[in-house]
């Protein structure tokens, strides 16, 4: 046996310990007593998979018994209220719906009322009705604040669970951040590989390719440049197909200024056989960042010029108007063939445009109409970087809210809907007995005038509409075959005696005053 099966024939031995001495005191017959031994059994079992099947074995059990018993000494209608409260807060704790939980609860509400008056057809259906707005406060109680404290705590075991489980998504998303940082690094290498080395590596191919058309060179030194020329070609090929490999779309750009400026990036490019010029329109300090955007987009319209238009005039022009400075590289053209295998993949322009979006300018590229090339940059002077978007809502905060509303909820639930369906029926059970006692109303005058020996029809003409729902039947015997009726000489919660009327063959037989205070009742008729 394990633990598990230990522990439901322990439930089961300390539920039925309350039936067996309950039952016992009553001496009921065995059969009772197995049947609720059994239905204690069935719902010790089901209170895991099925826990409101379990609840509604023990409540149907309980509205059976109550509905039978009621007005004898058989029965164990205080046996189960522990099971009762016990299955119904385990079916608020394992997340029962709540409408399967008001189904079964209304269910038997209407059974035990329908059964009461089934079984007890000689019953008022105005104390059957009082009987049963009693159970129905007593079952919010018993059924209903178990249930939903169950429920709340559900909600507590929630929110201990969503707690764990965020954080170990926060490790993972953490973990996923730190790859991310690293990824970005690389990106901002492959960048400046690709803008710096290849920047150079063109510069060297440009210088081999005028060494190898000098006529005054022997023909193994210029032999010698052609090699040089192809081999760092072959370089940069190769440093594209790196740069492929860590470059991310979205990589951030270096923000780290170059201590070169523009003038001096132009003259070393004019030095290596680049014919271009540089023209600079008035003067103002720039932020390091747009100096820095600003170098790079010259150095790599260059490095462009040089490798996809060999013997091309460039032309740059750096203006500052207004608040913005405006970078333009114009190249007329290719002179001569561009030599095979130099690669051209976009991503140096995609660097660029990148890397003056970070810095609040635009920058566009593309053929000019009267032939050649034009990398177009506008950048404002103080950088003019957007200000970071507002950060969004914690998931983890949001989801941690939620849960914590919904038990903050499920506690208030757990007090206030008992208390106030309490209130509600209370005061509909306060109404109703006003009304029931109003309308069962004898007046003196009225008694006065009845005679023993009257047929019912005749008695029936002076009677109120309705009669006691709580009368004194254990101050007065009821002899068998009479049928009796009870009524009020005033209104409730000020008298002291009632009137008691019995028929026996369809005629009264006696008219009593029964006592509930001080007066000493007084008899009319013939008892029996």
């Amino acid at each position: 046996m394990n633990w598990q099966r230990a522990g439901d024939l322990g439930l089961w031995a300390g539920l039925s310990f309350f039936v067996i001495a309950e039952s016992g005191a009553r001496s009921d017959p065995y059969w009772m007593q197995g049947s609720c031994l059994a239905v204690l059994a069935a719902a010790v079992l089901l209170r895991r998979a099925h826990p409101i099947v379990a609840l509604g074995l023990v409540g149907g059990a309980e509205t059976v018994i109550l509905a039978l018993s009621l007005g004898t000494t058989n029965g164990t209608p205080i046996a189960l209220v522990s099971a009762i409260s016990l299955f119904s807060y385990l079916a608020g704790r394992r997340e029962t719906e709540l409408r399967h939980f008001v189904q079964m609860v209304g269910w038997c509400l209407i059974a035990l009322l329908a059964l009461a008056v089934i079984a007890h057809p000689d019953l008022a259906v105005t104390e059957a009705v009082l009987n049963w707005l009693v159970m129905l406060l007593i079952s919010l109680l018993l059924v209903v604040l178990p249930w939903l404290i169950g429920r709340y705590r559900a909600q507590q075991a929630l929110l201990a669970s969503a707690g764990w489980d965020r954080a170990e998504r926060i490790e993972r998303e953490h973990r996923m951040e730190i790859d991310q940082a690293r990824l970005r690094e690389r990106s901002r290498i492959a960048e400046d590989m690709h803008d710096s080395v290849g920047h150079e590596l063109s510069l060297i191919a440009l210088r081999a390719a005028a060494l190898e058309v000098d006529t005054d060179l022997p023909d193994r030194h210029r032999q010698a440049a052609t090699e040089l020329r192809e081999a760092a070609a072959t370089a940069t090929d190769r440093l594209g197909e790196i740069i492929g490999v860590l470059r991310e779309p979205d990589a951030e750009a270096s923000v780290v200024p170059s201590h070169e400026t523009v003038a001096e990036l132009v003259d070393r490019a004019a030095a290596s056989g680049l014919a271009v010029k540089l023209v600079q329109e008035g003067q103002a300090e720039l932020s390091p960042m747009v100096d820095r955007a600003v170098h790079r987009v010259v150095q790599e319209s260059l490095t462009n010029a040089s490798k996809h238009a060999p013997g091309a005039e460039v032309a740059v022009t750096v203006s500052h108007v207004a608040d913005h400075v405006v970078v333009r590289v114009v190249d007329s053209g290719a002179t001569r063939a561009v030599p095979d295998g130099v690669p051209s993949t976009g991503r140096g322009l995609a660097g660029l445009t990148e890397r003056a979006r970070l810095v609040g300018g635009i920058l566009t590229a593309g053929p000019r109409p009267a032939g050649g090339f034009e990398v177009f940059a506008r950048i404002p002077r103080s950088g003019g970087r957007p200000e970071p978007e507002a950060p969004t809502a914690s998931a983890t905060a949001d989801e941690h809210a939620t849960v914590r509303r919904r038990a903050r909820r499920g506690l208030i639930t757990a007090v206030a809907a008992p208390l106030g369906l309490g209130a509600i029926i209370g005061v509909i059970a306060l109404g109703y007995y006003l009304v029931a006692g109003y309308s069962s109303i004898l007046q003196p005058e009225a008694y006065d005038t009845l005679r023993i020996g009257q047929t019912f029809d005749e008695v029936e003409q002076v009677l109120p509409a309705m009669q006691m729902v709580d009368p004194p039947t254990e101050k007065s015997v009821v002899p068998e075959g009479w049928s009796c009726r009870f009524y009020r000489p005033d209104g409730p919660f000020g008298i002291t005696y009632v009137y008691r009327l019995c028929f026996e063959d369809g005629r009264l037989i006696a008219k009593d005053v029964v006592q509930t205070g001080s007066v000493t009742p007084t008899t009319e008729g013939t008892p029996r």
